[in-house]
């Protein structure tokens, strides 16, 4: 991978903190985060309540919204044939079926209150992980910032340093989309058409004569292929492991034809496979 690299993905920092100011933020106050985190207890223990006691309505998925590589949110029309969004419509038809018949789980008020709990202390942890210093610093009770609340000061800290990050996180996509315009004229339109696997689960690349062939689940992604075949192939590098997820994906072109890098998450965490081939069939 050029731009989607390790070192972008592991240097991400996933700050989503919808911050009230409030001024009892500005000092450590026990008796202030008790009073905090029992409210916001409560708020959850009665949204769990009327979770279990909601009566299931299923969707009919007239249209479907999916995320496109650049993290835009898209109709499923637009990048998919009707043969391929009407498959995908009955896969998730059947699912709903299934969770019609499965009935809520009930109540537990000692369980959710654990959950909340554990939700909060990771929460915490997060933060002591993802914010710099700096603003660190500037956080008299780390827990109430957890809680969603903050000074001023630390909320407009917190929202400038989001952005920075939601920034450095699109940039490499926008940079790999420049390069994709480049070259996209020159890519056949089978391949443009169905070279898309993110989120779908790899099961097995095996060799077969001079192809290299993928072999999927898609049930998680949004494509019906589960066979892809490089023809006349060779692999770059190989960081395959069984079960593993196609994540994010690169092209360009080369002597032989094409170059394809494919990001994968599995038991080795954010890894790649590199191949080379002149040309891809989709069954």
């Amino acid at each position: 991978m050029k731009y989607l690299t390790r070192e972008w993905y592991y240097g991400n920092k996933d700050i989503c903190l919808d911050l009230e100011v409030d001024s009892n933020a500005e000092q450590l106050s026990e008796e202030y985060y008790k009073e905090l985190y029992n409210a916001k207890l409560n708020a959850f223990l009665e949204e769990e309540k009327e979770v279990s006691e909601m009566d299931y309505e299923p969707e009919t998925w007239e249209d479907i919204q999916i995320m496109d590589e650049e993290g835009n949110i898209i109709s499923a029309r637009e990048v998919m044939s009707e043969e391929e969004f009407e498959a995908l419509r009955q896969e998730l038809l059947e699912n709903e079926q299934n969770q019609e018949d499965t009935e809520n789980e009930p109540y537990d008020e000692e369980a959710s209150t654990n959950n909340f709990l554990e939700i909060h202390q990771n929460e915490i942890e997060d933060l002591k992980t993802n914010l710099p210093k700096e603003i660190l610093d500037e956080v008299a009770d780390i827990r109430v910032l957890a809680l969603g609340i903050a000074t001023e000061k630390v909320k407009d800290l917190v929202d400038k340093y989001s952005k920075e990050c939601e920034m450095m996180f699109e940039k490499p996509f926008n940079e790999y989309n420049k390069h994709w315009y480049s070259i996209a004229d020159k890519v056949p339109t089978h391949i443009k058409e169905n070279y898309n696997f993110h989120d779908c689960q790899i099961l097995k690349i095996s060799k077969g004569g001079n192809d290299i062939v993928f072999e999927l689940d898609n049930s998680g992604g949004f494509t019906n292929i589960n066979k892809i075949i490089y023809k006349d192939a060779e692999i770059l590098e190989n960081n395959f492991t069984e079960g593993c997820y196609w994540v994010y994906d690169e092209m360009y072109l080369c002597d032989k034809g094409y170059e394809f890098h494919i990001a994968v998450d599995g038991e080795n965490g954010y890894d790649y496979i590199t191949l080379q081939a002149s040309d891809v069939i989709f069954e």
